[in-house]
């Protein structure tokens, strides 16, 4: 942030003045350092993305369709990639429409285990980490790889879940392994 390398500059220049300013410096120049510590830290030790523990305990996003919309067709070359909120959003708005019958290919990470595939699901941040929520899909038609692991799935979009009314199906053709994002979360 902004405001990282600002308080750095602070605590030098406060670290500065108190060793020019003799024997009677020896108490400013730790609270100089106090100043300076948490922002060396942040500097230092960076924290993971979030994944799949802070989705599993996040209520997932979620989309209520109020009007009908249309979206604009797929278009370019087959499968289509998709982040998992736009393929959510044109399941709820737009009623999948523009999916059904297309190919989609899908990333994010598996976050939980059905007895007949599994959740796919990507953290999506409007503001901070402190906000993030899940975007959920259920993926049949082929057990779970590792909960955790990162997978692009393609399939084509098979309705919605009876029991989560916005909570869209994937049947899925293939499966496959691939490594986290550097950017982890989704954008739509």
């Amino acid at each position: 942030s902004k405001a990282e390398p600002a308080l750095l500059v602070l605590a030098v220049l406060r670290l500065v003045h108190a060793h020019r300013a003799g024997s009677g410096g020896t108490a400013t120049i730790g609270t100089g350092w106090l100043v300076l510590a948490p922002v060396v830290a942040i500097l230092v030790v960076a924290p993971p993305a979030l994944g799949s523990f802070s989705a599993a305990r996040a209520v997932p996003v979620s989309v209520s369709a109020a009007d009908d919309r249309s979206f604009p067709a797929l278009t370019g070359s087959s499968p289509h990639q998709l982040g998992l909120l736009d393929f959510t959003t044109r399941v709820v708005w737009d009623g999948g429409r523009t999916l059904t019958g297309q190919d989609v290919a899908l990333t994010g990470f598996v976050l939980a285990r059905r007895p007949d595939g599994f959740v796919l699901a990507r953290l999506v941040i409007t503001c901070c980490a402190a906000d993030a929520q899940p975007v959920e899909i259920e993926v049949r038609g082929q057990q779970s790889p590792a909960i955790g692991s990162w997978v692009r799935v393609v399939g084509r979009y098979a309705g919605v879940d009876s029991q989560r009314t916005t909570f869209p199906v994937l049947t899925v053709a293939s499966t496959d392994a691939v490594p986290e994002p550097a950017n982890p979360y989704d954008s739509g």
